[in-house]
Parts: C-alpha cells; sequence; structure tokens
C-alpha cells in the first residue's frame, strides 16, 4: 500500500497554496468564479483530494463558502445530477427538531422526525437554525419531512429572508456566518426521496467533518508556524524566548499533535472514498477530534508565546482562534464527537 500523495494530488495542493500564499482569502477572499475555474469544484475530486484543498483554505483562514457548496450541498446535488457551480448549502438544525446532522440522519432512518414539512403542491413551511452560508447562497437543500419520510429539497435561496441577528453562539467566526431562516410555503424541488436521503445525508456527514477536520489542521499550523517563527526572532535577556523549555516544550508537543492529526485527517479523507461505511465513520470521528484538539491547542499555545497579545482583534492570530472555536463547536461539541466514537467502538 503506498501512503504517499500522488503527484497530481500534490501539485491540486501546491496550487491551491500558492493561490493563497498571499492571504487574500483571509481578506476580501477569493471570487466564487476563482473557486470554479480552479477546478475545486469538479465533481472527480475525491475526498482526498477535497482535504488538501480543505487545508490550505483552513491555513489562510478564507472566507469562501466553497465548504458548504461541496461538503454540506454538493453530495445532495449530485445525487440528483446536478452540478455544483453555485454557492451552496444545507439547512438541518431546528429548535425543537434534530439539531445536529446525525440527529437528522437518524430522523431519516426512522428514529425521530424533521419539523419542517413538505406541502402536496411541494413547498416547504418550517424554521431552520444555524444555517451556514446561507447569506451567500444561492441554492439551499433543505431536510424536510415528505409523505414518506425525511427527504432533500432545493429552495432558491436568493428568495429567502435569513436572520443572521439570531444565529447565537455560532457566531463565532464572521466569516463563518450562520442564519435562521422561515420557510412558509417556499416552493421547492425534489432532490433525494425518502428512500435515499439517510444514505445521502451519512455521506453529507462524512464528507462535511472529514473536511472539516483537514480545515483545522490547516489553521492549527498556520498559528503554530506564527509561533515558532516568533519564539526564534523574540529575544529576552539576550537570547531567543524560543530557547527557554517552558516556550519550547509547549510548541514541541503541539507539533506532535498537529501531525498526527494532519495523519488522522488524510486517513479518514481516504477512507470516505475506499472503505466501508463503519470504517469510514470511526476514521472521521477520530480525525474529527484529533484536528479539533489540534486547532484550539495550537492557537492557544501560539497566543501564550505571544505573550497573550492574540486575544484582540488587531492581532491576526486572533481570527485564527475564532475560526478554531468555530470548527470545535460545528454541530457539536468535542465531548459528543468522542461518545459517539467510543459508541462505535464498543459497537465493533
Amino acid at each position: 500500500m503506498d501512503f504517499a500523495l500522488t503527484g497530481e494530488q500534490e501539485s491540486l495542493r501546491d496550487t491551491a497554496a500558492k493561490y493563497l500564499a498571499d492571504d487574500r482569502a483571509s481578506g476580501d477572499g477569493p471570487a466564487w468564479t476563482d473557486v470554479a475555474d480552479l477546478g475545486w469544484l469538479d465533481a472527480e475530486l475525491g475526498a482526498v483530494e477535497v482535504a488538501l484543498l480543505a487545508e490550505q483554505l483552513g491555513w489562510a483562514r478564507s472566507p469562501v463558502p466553497w465548504w458548504a457548496a461541496v461538503g454540506l450541498a454538493g453530495p445532495a446535488l449530485r445525487a440528483a445530477g446536478r452540478p455544483v457551480e453555485r454557492p451552496a448549502t444545507l439547512a438541518w438544525a431546528e429548535e425543537n427538531g434534530p439539531d445536529t446532522l446525525a440527529g437528522t440522519l437518524a430522523a431519516a432512518r426512522g428514529v425521530g422526525a424533521v419539523g419542517c414539512a413538505v406541502a402536496a403542491d411541494g413547498t416547504l413551511t418550517g424554521r431552520k437554525i444555524r444555517v451556514p452560508h446561507l447569506v451567500d447562497a444561492a441554492d439551499l437543500v433543505v431536510a424536510a419531512t415528505g409523505p414518506l419520510g425525511v427527504e432533500l429539497r432545493l429552495v432558491d435561496a436568493s428568495a429567502l429572508r435569513p436572520d443572521p441577528s439570531r444565529a447565537g453562539a455560532q457566531a463565532l467566526d464572521p466569516t463563518r456566518p450562520v442564519a435562521t431562516v422561515e420557510l412558509t410555503g417556499v416552493p421547492s424541488t425534489p432532490l433525494v426521496a425518502a428512500d435515499a436521503a439517510a444514505d445521502v445525508l451519512a455521506l453529507i456527514r462524512r464528507r462535511t467533518l472529514t473536511l472539516l477536520a483537514a480545515e483545522a489542521v490547516g489553521v492549527a499550523a498556520r498559528a503554530l508556524s506564527w509561533a515558532a517563527r516568533y519564539a526564534a526572532t523574540r529575544t529576552q535577556f539576550g537570547k531567543p524566548i524560543g530557547a527557554n523549555q517552558a516556550v519550547a516544550h509547549p510548541l514541541a508537543e503541539s507539533y506532535g499533535q498537529v501531525e498526527t492529526a494532519r495523519s488522522l485527517a488524510y486517513r479518514a479523507a481516504w477512507a470516505v472514498d475506499a472503505e466501508p461505511e463503519f470504517v469510514a465513520d470511526r476514521a472521521v470521528l477520530t480525525a474529527s477530534v484529533a484536528a479539533r484538539e489540534a486547532a484550539m491547542t495550537a492557537c492557544e499555545v501560539a497566543i501564550q508565546t505571544h505573550g497573550g497579545s492574540g486575544f484582540t482583534w488587531e492581532q491576526p492570530l486572533h481570527h485564527w482562534y475564532r475560526r478554531a472555536w468555530w470548527l470545535a463547536t460545528f454541530d457539536g461539541a468535542v465531548t459528543d464527537l468522542r461518545a459517539e466514537l467510543a459508541g462505535l467502538l464498543l459497537d465493533g
């Protein structure tokens, strides 16, 4: 078995890194047309290729809604034979229904119910919360209950009125906007019928968690690079502060954590395309836990190395710390993922 990246994968990664090298994505961000022109929406990209792109976008803390289109909406659109061409996202969470992807998947499998309903004329009525990048989306995939169970429907997002003010704690990172939306008799188009919705939702969850795990690795690596550079150049008492064990040891420990998370994220991406579902699920959850914790730790170590200055908006590191927090709370806390992983291991 060859554990190395292929030449094409390395080229894709290096092209993305070069494109994002000037940090354009942490300012105004790359245009959606750039994302399409670079081939980052191609259906031929496997989970490993998507993970490599996500890692570079995490390094740059990109605000582009690529991850939502590729991870959340892409599997449903492609299951219906539609290409991913426009900014798109998925609405699944509800206040009085499932509020996680795992809960929505369980409802699709007949455990629980989704409150958003499909009427006989195909219109949707319900309320969805914490919809990522809804303010940027042109297409919205909605999990709703039809006559035969949970199905996935397509809505024209430009006709909706999202409410970002009700985003709550998920508004940790301004470049990752979330919103609440009221659906009242909104026209929709069927994408995935009830008999296939569970399989598609399972794929959506696997791909999204893997993509965000790889992104967390990029966030962690960027924070760690800043900290290492600062420790090597900032001097006190005539020598770099990195010469002190109190500075060097946390950096070394964080480095080991980041490299472990990177290996697990790559393995999870490979498993999503190549392994049975139960193996892929374990790999994805393992990578998600490791990468989220690595990103938080790396940012905290970097802030400490900088003498605490990363707690202010003026310090760029603060923005990466917010992205790490956003990733750590996406669709459930690390403790939730650990509990789910433990259940899979004990059942297996």
